[in-house]
């Protein structure tokens, strides 16, 4: 059985029309051999709710800023309204889907994240603890991932931090070892400054692309995550933006490859 991971882009999870052509294609996967885990973002959901709360959203090289009230926000966001509206979707395509979060079965334990900027409640993932995604996929279900992860607080209790949904993503692909992960983006694949689609990437261009502002915002904690895992054993990357089912189908079966391949 081929494993694959696939992370799926905030901005595409509320294009109804695109989300329910990406349930279509993910709901077709398991029948063609591959065990397969979706892991979602859902900024755009997340700015939307936060502007409840008067709170201007911050980021820094694409990462949110997380104080405790946002952290409560964007758990009840990713856990609760984007999780549970992707795995009804599958469910209805007839794909046996089950929603889940990094703090079940502690999937992703964490670390406050350490910078030059303090981002509050952002979590820097330290262990992996994959065995309720293989538990489910032994039992036939298609597991549905938020990156919401489980860490110490500085008075040592358990509590929830936000993680980069690319970076859970990569986390738990290297974990699982999987045969492919795929970045589904609402942009066609990583763009060199003429705003055309680099079809291969090396580490170091990315690196070079990075100091001069060509790839910013949230492309770079992407391809950065990326280039982790592909130093870590992971053999294939590919960050792709959405056409339809029937590409999305052919890149996972090998039969097509478009977007920006990291190697």
């Amino acid at each position: 059985m081929k494993k694959v991971v696939v992370k799926i882009g905030g901005s595409l999870a509320i294009d109804e029309a695109k989300l329910s052509d990406f349930v279509a294609a993910v709901s077709k996967l398991p029948a063609k051999g591959c065990l397969v885990a979706v892991v979602h973002g859902g900024g755009k959901d997340i700015n939307e709710n936060i502007a409840l709360l008067k709170e201007q959203p911050t980021f820094i090289d694409g990462l949110r800023v997380t104080t405790p009230s946002i952290m409560k926000m964007v758990e009840m966001t990713l856990s609760g309204h984007v999780n549970k509206k992707l795995v009804r979707m599958l469910n209805t395509n007839n794909c046996n889907a089950v929603g889940i979060s990094g703090v079940d079965g502690k999937l992703f334990e964490v670390e406050k994240k350490q910078g030059k900027v303090d981002l509050g409640l952002v979590g820097e993932v330290k262990k992996v603890n994959p065995k309720i995604v293989e538990t489910l996929w032994s039992a036939g279900f298609v597991p549905v991932v938020s990156p919401i992860s489980i860490g110490k607080d500085e008075n040592g209790q358990l509590v929830s931090w936000n993680v980069n949904a690319d970076t859970a993503a990569s986390e738990l692909a290297v974990a699982l070892e999987a045969d492919q992960f795929v970045l589904v983006s609402d942009v066609p694949g990583v763009m060199d400054e003429t705003k055309t689609v680099i079809p291969e990437l090396t580490d170091d261009a990315a690196e070079a692309l990075i100091e001069t502002g060509v790839i910013n915002g949230g492309m770079i904690p992407k391809v950065r995550e990326s280039f982790k895992s592909i130093r870590r054993g992971l053999k294939s990357i590919h960050i792709v933006g959405w056409k339809d089912a029937e590409h999305f189908v052919k890149q996972i079966d090998g039969e097509l490859n478009y977007g920006t391949i990291l190697g």
